[in-house]
């Protein structure tokens, strides 16, 4: 049976009481993250009703789970909205490793590997092949399992490369706007993306060697004799 648990980043008891919102969920490279949930006051109740939905369903949560795995951050009203932030040290910890995970495609594959049958590679737009799974073994699988209506968007730390239940956004190449209960993201970690301090630094380097070089050759005093007036005629 499915933990109560599982639910916890959508439901936290607003769609009891709303039947609707947004949630955006982000996730870092370690497995913590955040969700920011909005939801409109549409006057079937308040802002207070849908805190202390959100402290009681939070507490249900953390009560299953034996310890403190996802905490409320902020709550605010405004302009018509309200609006929760919820965050997590452990995406795995929420639902013990049943219905929320980051592993490896690798650990997928030995654990449950139907889980992976409807990758699509969000840039060829199309089905993922038994190869294409031996060659990513090592690479970071965010897999979660959530029945909602809600609109949720999941984003990953780094480029996503592969995923199923979903479709990448076209502004930003990390996160996906889900359309499944059952979602898989396979992404590139950004760490072994270059940083642009590496980028930068290669860049500094070169400019370096360029003007070792024309040191060397003579370039700058040559340019500075041959500045504007002319240089000083040798004797």
């Amino acid at each position: 049976m499915r933990h109560y648990y599982a639910i916890i980043l959508t439901a936290i008891l607003l769609m009891v009481l709303t039947g609707c919102g947004r949630l955006d969920l982000v996730i870092h490279e370690d497995g913590s993250g955040e969700g920011k949930y909005e939801v409109e006051l549409t006057g079937k109740f308040t802002a207070q009703d849908v805190k202390e939905g959100i402290e009681k369903g939070l507490a249900e949560v953390n009560d299953k789970a034996g310890q403190e795995v996802i905490r409320l951050e902020e709550f605010e009203e405004k302009d018509g909205m309200a609006s929760a932030t919820v965050a997590f040290d452990s995406l795995t910890a929420l639902s013990g490793g049943k219905d929320t995970l980051l592993v490896t495609v690798d650990d997928i594959r030995r654990l449950d590997p139907q889980r992976l049958d409807a990758l699509i590679d969000v840039d060829k737009h199309s089905a993922i092949k038994p190869e294409d799974l031996d060659k990513i073994g090592d690479k970071p699988v965010v897999y979660l399992n959530i029945d909602d209506e809600t609109e949720i968007t999941v984003t990953v730390p780094g480029r996503i490369l592969y995923a199923a239940g979903g479709t990448v956004t076209e502004d930003n190449p990390r996160s996906l706007l889900l359309n499944d209960d059952s979602v898989a993201i396979v992404y590139e970690p950004s760490s072994n993306m270059p940083s642009i301090g590496w980028v930068i630094a290669l860049a500094l380097l070169v400019i370096a060697a360029v003007l070792y070089f024309m040191f060397r050759r003579g370039l700058f005093r040559t340019f500075k004799s041959g500045g504007k007036g002319g240089g000083i005629p040798n004797a």
